[in-house]
């Protein structure tokens, strides 16, 4: 008997009936047989009617057993992709299949993209935005060789990969969003006022350079500083400012050194260059607010993505199931539906066949036109029910399929999924109605002549059996009792 392990080359199979039946059922079959066969070996065979006899031909070919399920051939569940608003103006087509990196749709005559990745967009990537799903965004463009570093934060680079996504799409710009164009205005709007500020701060500054002194300032401040030098010098020489007593006190003569000192200062700062650090400082507090606006306004025209230009799958690629958005309507709420590119079988377990079942296992999937496909048992799932409902959900098992060219001609629908338990090859095969249990134990087959000829039993299935005799070949003819 051959072992026939997990087959995962998939290879379409030329339509064919098969009834797989099993081992139980074969069993029981043999117990019924070997009650007429035990009265029927106790028969001369010349006491039997020629007329009345029946043959069959002993072959040489291939035997089967296992079971059947219905099932169904398909993609999988549908996942339901929300819309981030804006009127749409353009739709896939169900059936579509759809790569990250690629258009899904359009709004407002701007692309939505596909992207892989496992967090969906909330919100605007742009300038100041920092976390995970930066970083999602980053390694998605990078998957599809638009390099832009590794960081969570929001940077040029960042700016520059989502700018070659849509350029590799055929799209030349970045469309900015509502809440873009209003802060652009805003920031622009700064930069004027500050630029405006930093006008009026350089005015002031080149005012107070060229400010100089009056002529009548000149004049009192020269005035004061001799009068200074000349009551100094007269207090020196003993012409007090009280004439009763001489010479001068040194109290005098340090009031009138301390008059020359102050009329001094005054005629130093009357000549000297006018002081313009208030003005300068405020002419530097208005360039540094430029600054800032004019990055505000830089990092706004910098290329951005959210929930209205991406949407984000985990999947590489998807296949649109569908399409519930409407050309000249918001797109709010479900836009599509999509499944997996995949198609493959299903089918509910019971608890038996479950036990019957490990991944791998080789299984034979019917069309409706007979189309037969190979694939392998690939997940089997257990049982279930919701506490809440109390709602139970079967076993079932999920059959893959590497042949999908084939399937994809198929299409879904309803197919026979039949499960390979046993399977020999090049073997001498009899019906099961022909095997007859011997008085003394054991089984023989009937030649037309009347002799029995001992048999041992292999693989039961499809209401034949294996047979071992060294006194049978392919060909003979065994009564059927």
């Amino acid at each position: 008997m051959k072992d026939r392990g997990p087959d995962t080359t998939t290879k379409v199979r030329h339509p064919r009936r098969r009834v797989l039946i099993g081992v139980g059922v074969a069993a029981l079959v043999l117990a019924l047989v070997a009650v007429g066969a035990i009265w029927a070996g106790n028969r001369s065979a010349s006491s039997k009617p020629q007329a009345s006899i029946r043959l069959a031909t002993v072959e040489r070919t291939s035997l089967v057993s296992g079971f059947v399920l219905s099932g169904t051939l398909g993609y999988g569940d549908a996942t339901p992709l929300g819309g981030g608003g804006g009127i749409v103006t353009k739709v896939p087509e169900a059936g579509q299949m759809v790569g990250a990196g690629q258009v899904v749709m359009e709004v407002e005559g701007a692309p939505v993209f596909l992207l892989q990745g496992t967090l969906p967009l909330w919100r605007e990537i742009g300038p100041g935005v920092s976390g995970p799903d930066v970083g999602m965004v980053r390694s998605a463009l990078a998957g599809l060789g638009f390099g832009s570093g590794d960081s969570q934060t929001y940077d040029q680079d960042l700016s520059n990969a989502i700018g070659a996504m849509y350029a590799a799409a055929g799209y030349q710009t970045v469309p900015p969003s509502a809440d873009q164009l209003q802060a652009r205005t805003a920031a622009a709007q700064t930069l004027s006022d500050a630029q405006a500020a930093l006008s009026d701060a350089q005015t002031s500054l080149s005012t107070a350079k060229n400010r100089k002194p009056s002529q009548t300032e000149i004049v009192s401040a020269k005035n004061g500083l001799t009068d200074a030098y000349r009551n100094l010098n007269a207090v020196t020489a003993g012409q007090c400012p009280d004439p009763t007593h001489t010479p001068c006190t040194a109290a005098e003569i340090a009031d009138a050194q301390e008059a020359v000192d102050l009329a001094q200062a005054q005629w130093d700062d009357v000549n000297a260059a006018p002081d313009t650090s208030a003005e300068q400082a405020q002419v530097t507090a208005a360039q540094r607010q430029v600054n800032d606006a004019q990055s505000a306004v830089n990092q706004l025209g910098m290329n951005t993505v959210g929930p209205r230009s991406v949407l984000v799958v985990p999947q590489a690629q998807i296949r649109i199931d569908n399409v519930a958005a409407k050309v000249g309507l918001p797109a709010e709420g479900t836009v599509l539906t999509w499944t997996e590119t995949t198609l493959y079988g299903r089918a509910n377990l019971t608890d038996a066949q479950k036990a019957m079942l490990t991944t791998g296992t080789a299984a034979i999937m019917t069309a409706n036109d007979g189309t037969q496909v190979d694939g392998t048992v690939g997940e089997i799932t257990a049982s279930s029910t919701d506490p809440q409902t109390g709602q139970t959900t079967p076993a079932g098992v999920r059959i893959d399929i590497s042949d999908q060219t084939t399937v994809a001609r198929l299409g879904p629908g309803a197919v026979k999924i039949s499960f390979i338990q046993d399977e020999v090859e090049d073997t001498l095969v009899v019906p099961v109605t022909a095997l007859m249990a011997l008085a003394e134990g054991g089984y023989c087959v009937e030649r037309p002549d009347g002799t029995l000829v001992p048999v041992r039993i292999g693989l039961v299935a499809d209401t034949k059996a294996q047979v071992f005799s060294d006194d049978l070949h392919q060909g003979d003819q065994v009564v059927i009792p």
